[in-house]
C-alpha cells in the first residue's frame, strides 16, 4: 500500500502540469482580456495607458512564455497578484476558503447523517409503502432547482416568519455579541445555505445507498448470516452495510474539490463571500492569476480525493489490495 501511495503521489505532478497547460490555454483563448474589461467603461483611458497595463501584466509576451513564468512562480507557491485589485491571490483565496469549507463540510455531514439511514431502511423494506414514499420524497428534492428553493426559503423563514437571516454570514452587531452569541449568530446564518446546499446531494446519495444495499443484501454471505439466525439488524448494519458503502466512498472522494469550490448559485443568493463567488467574479473580470489558482487547487484536490478513495476502499474491504 505504501508503494502504491508513493506512485500515485508522484503521478500527480505530471497530471497537474498537463491540466495547468490546458487551463492556461483555454482562459487565454476566451474573448476579452483583463485590460479590455477594466478600461472599456472609462472613455478617458488612453491607448498609452492600455499598453502600459498590457506590459505590466505581461500580456505582451507569447502565451507559452507567460505560462513558464507562471509555472516558475507556482513552484514557490506564489500565485501572483490579482489583476483587479493588485492583492496577493493567495490572500484573497485564504479569506474565502474558511466559510466555503464550513458550509460544505456541514452540508456533507448533513447528507451522510440523513441519506445513509434513508437508503439502508428503504433497501431493507424494498417495495413497501415506506420505500415508495422515500423514493417520491428524495426525487422531489432532487428535482427542486437550488436557486428557486433558496428564494422560497428566504421568503418564508426570513421575510414572512422572520426566524432566520437571509443575507451574509454575520449580523451587523456581530462584534458587540458575546462568544456564545457570535456562534449562535453564525449558526443562524448558516441554516438556510447549508440546507439548500445539501438537498440535491441528499437525494442522490440516498438513491446510491439504496441501490448498493439492495445488491449487497442478495449476496451469499448475507444469506448465510441470516441462515445462522443472526438478528436482521446485525445482518444489515454489521455484514451488509460495510460493503454497500464502497461506491459511496468513491463519491465522497470525488467531492473533496467541492469543499473549496463553493457554489455560485447559493453564495450569490445568500450574499456569502465564498470561493464560488470569487471564481465567478474572476472569470467575468478575466482575472487570470485568480482563475488559475482556483483551477490548480481544484485539480490537486480532485487527484488527492481519488487517492483517498482508493485507500478508503482497502480499509472498508480487506479483499481489495493494490499490488504492482
Amino acid at each position: 500500500m505504501k508503494s502504491y501511495i508513493k506512485r500515485r503521489i508522484i503521478s500527480i505532478i505530471p497530471m497537474l502540469i498537463g491540466i495547468s497547460i490546458i487551463s492556461f490555454a483555454v482562459i487565454h483563448l476566451a474573448p476579452g482580456s483583463p485590460v479590455d474589461l477594466s478600461t472599456s467603461l472609462n472613455a478617458k483611458v488612453s491607448l498609452e495607458a492600455k499598453e502600459k497595463l498590457i506590459t505590466q501584466y505581461g500580456l505582451d509576451r507569447p502565451v507559452f512564455i507567460q505560462y513558464l513564468s507562471w509555472l516558475k512562480r507556482l513552484a514557490t507557491l506564489d500565485f501572483g497578484d490579482s489583476y483587479r485589485d493588485g492583492r496577493k491571490v493567495i490572500v484573497k483565496i485564504a479569506e474565502r476558503i474558511p466559510i466555503t469549507l464550513l458550509i460544505n463540510i456541514l452540508s456533507i455531514l448533513l447528507i451522510l447523517c440523513i441519506a445513509i439511514p434513508i437508503g439502508v431502511s428503504s433497501a431493507a423494506r424494498s417495495g413497501s409503502l415506506y420505500d415508495r414514499s422515500m423514493t417520491v420524497f428524495v426525487f422531489i428534492g432532487f428535482a427542486l432547482p437550488g436557486f428557486w428553493l433558496g428564494l422560497l426559503l428566504m421568503s418564508l423563514f426570513g421575510i414572512t416568519l422572520g426566524w432566520l437571516p437571509i443575507q451574509g454570514i454575520v449580523s451587523l452587531d456581530f462584534d458587540s455579541l458575546s462568544f456564545i452569541g457570535k456562534i449562535a449568530d453564525v449558526a443562524r446564518h448558516l441554516i438556510l445555505p447549508v440546507f439548500v446546499s445539501a438537498v440535491g446531494g441528499l437525494a442522490g446519495m440516498s438513491r446510491y445507498m439504496r441501490s448498493n444495499m439492495l445488491e449487497v443484501l442478495h449476496k451469499d454471505y448475507v444469506r448465510t448470516a441470516r441462515a445462522k439466525g443472526l438478528p436482521e439488524s446485525m445482518v444489515i448494519y454489521k455484514h451488509a452495510l460495510k460493503n454497500a458503502l464502497l461506491p459511496v466512498i468513491t463519491i465522497l472522494g470525488l467531492s473533496v474539490p467541492g469543499l473549496i469550490g463553493g457554489s455560485v448559485i447559493f453564495e450569490s443568493i445568500f450574499g456569502i463571500p465564498g470561493m464560488g463567488r470569487l471564481f465567478y467574479e474572476s472569470v467575468m473580470g478575466r482575472d487570470y492569476p485568480v482563475i488559475m489558482a482556483i483551477l490548480v487547487i481544484g485539480a490537486t484536490l480532485t487527484l488527492i480525493g481519488n487517492i483517498l478513495a482508493d485507500i478508503s476502499y482497502s480499509l472498508a474491504d480487506p479483499r481489495i489490495r493494490y499490488e504492482k
